[in-house]
């Protein structure tokens, strides 16, 4: 089953109210649950596993969605190619309807291939890293799932926000050469602020969002982030509900 997404659900809906920072936005939860199965699949690293915690806590109670984990804690891009990552969902990635993916955190490090090693920041790096980012895109594209990968959240450890974002540019860049959805995060993360905070405002209640890393969330935190496809995941349960009336139609 596939389903098209778009970009035009995608705004977190920021309001302020002084003198606390305010998210009034949607969460995961909101899409109800689909009338007919949907499968989710989750892939990237401890990011990525919070944000699977946060589907599989908002769909639980939905006999008809199945939230799959292929996270891996302290891995990514760099040490791990981009074969081996999709071969972790092989399984679950046949028949899924969507497809989550968030990595990059643990990606401030050289790569070596065979017998050369690229540095992190140089031009070398860039191309290899790229390259991976492309394959890995291409790969999942080829899954026939609709595709979100999300780019990394702002962080409030300074010597790790620039290359954060440099990783982030290349991932988008690979995501559009393979034709699939990528969200920005980084923007999202600064609450209105345009600068890290460690707490929000969330459902009138001032929340921690951040743990003392200054890089992960809070179950908050993630419910959050995962709010940012909440409107795309709402598409993808009322298009399965429509296929499961039409299925259900009697033929005269």
């Amino acid at each position: 089953m596939r389903h098209a997404l778009s970009a035009a659900g995608l705004c977190l809906g920021l309001t302020f109210a002084a003198p606390a920072l305010a998210y009034d936005g949607p969460l995961l939860d909101s899409a109800g649950c689909p009338q007919d199965d949907v499968s989710i699949v989750v892939l990237g690293d401890s990011l990525a596993d919070g944000l699977w915690g946060s589907f599989f806590r908002a769909f639980a109670r939905c006999g008809t969605v199945e939230v799959h984990r292929g996270t891996t804690v302290s891995d990514g891009l760099t040490r791990t190619a981009p074969e081996e990552w999709v071969g972790r969902i092989a399984g679950p990635a046949e028949g899924a309807d969507l497809i989550v993916v968030q990595m990059g955190a643990n990606d401030i490090q050289n790569i070596r291939e065979g017998t050369t090693r690229a540095v992190f920041g140089s031009p070398e790096w860039d191309a290899a890293y790229a390259a991976r980012a492309e394959s890995l895109g291409a790969a999942l594209a080829a899954t026939g799932a609709d595709v979100v990968w999300l780019g990394l959240p702002i962080v409030g450890e300074a010597r790790f926000e620039d290359s954060y974002r440099a990783i982030t540019a290349l991932q988008a860049a690979a995501a559009e050469k393979a034709g699939i959805l990528f969200v920005d995060t980084h923007e999202p993360t600064t609450f209105g602020l345009g600068g890290f905070v460690m707490s929000a405002e969330v459902g009138g209640t001032l929340r921690q969002v951040r743990v003392t890393d200054q890089v992960h969330f809070t179950e908050i935190g993630y419910d959050v982030v995962a709010g940012l496809l909440s409107r795309e995941v709402e598409r993808i349960f009322l298009s399965a509900g429509r296929e499961a009336a039409i299925d259900g139609l009697a033929l005269q």
